[in-house]
């Protein structure tokens, strides 16, 4: 029996993924989701260094990680599998935000589809069930609902943000200022945080410097040549926005978050400009 809303597909590179057929969206296309999760979030993020704790003084407190647009669990798996394989780590807290959970269920029910969901089977389906999955030295939370409202809840600080929801054009208001801004309160611990996504939108990048985060050039992934990270400190970062990036959005038609009204134009482009980040450029 087909779905109404989603198919298993393979992407243009062959690998399995699935596409909402709604919206329009192959998901994590072309590189399929397990790549795209390890080299996008976990390599990128150090998150083994992270866990074991090397160089840091922090080992023996819990490093909180928050997976905005939990999906098809592909980002949160490639996270889990991440501390199982680490024979000594430090505490986990793997924090989920899912506004609908009809693909985590439809992902669940077509596991054997995906190697990388074999053996999480069970931790998906308590998830689903109980809101939460424990292991030794790892929780696994479910935020169900409006991130919007949600983050403004959460009494958790994360110490790094993987940000998947949809994409601006089908999802515009998880992309927008305010929502970054009530983020960033959020990441108040001692470590800094660490935003990683997948757009490298002009008005995306604008929206997190307007919202008190350092913004860098992430790596790049699938048929997107770079993608973004954003930080509370600016040493976080491998490639912070120079420049070359400031004279570029000064002329650009796109230089204003998607929820700016244009009579915010002059304030927010006065804002950037003496934005921490380029204060010696």
């Amino acid at each position: 029996m087909t779905h109404p809303l989603f198919e298993i597909v393979q992407t243009s590179m062959g690998v399995t993924s699935i596409k909402n057929k709604v919206v329009g969206e192959i998901m994590h296309n072309p590189v399929g989701p397990w790549a795209e999760a390890n080299a996008l979030y976990i390599d990128q993020s150090r998150l083994r260094e992270r866990l074991t704790g090397a160089g840091s003084s922090h080992i023996a407190e819990e490093l909180v990680v928050f997976d905005v647009g939990l999906g098809a669990a592909a980002n949160a798996v490639a996270t889990l599998s991440c501390a199982r394989s680490l024979k000594v780590r430090r505490p986990l807290r793997l924090i989920s935000f899912e506004v609908d959970l009809e693909l985590l269920e439809f992902t669940l029910l077509h596991a054997a589809s995906f190697d990388h969901l074999q053996g999480f089977e069970e931790a998906i389906e308590t998830l689903l069930r109980k809101g939460e999955w424990t292991e030794e030295g790892i929780t696994w939370q479910l935020r169900h609902g409006d991130f919007v409202k949600l983050i403004r809840e959460e009494t958790h600080s994360p110490h790094l943000i993987f940000y998947d929801p949809y994409s601006p054009k089908k999802n515009e208001e998880m992309w927008s200022s305010k929502v970054f801004g009530d983020l960033r309160e959020k990441c108040a611990n001692e470590e800094g945080t660490l935003l990683l996504t997948y757009s490298r939108a002009t008005p995306i990048r604008v929206a997190l410097l307007n919202a008190g985060f350092f913004v860098g050039v992430g790596l790049a992934t699938g048929l997107k040549d770079e993608t973004t990270q954003a930080a509370t400190q600016l040493t976080q970062l491998s490639s912070p926005l120079d420049a070359g990036w400031l004279e570029r959005w000064k002329r650009s038609h796109r230089a204003l978050p998607l929820d700016a009204q244009a009579h915010e134009e002059p304030k927010i482009r006065e804002q950037i400009l003496a934005h921490e980040q380029f204060k010696t450029i």
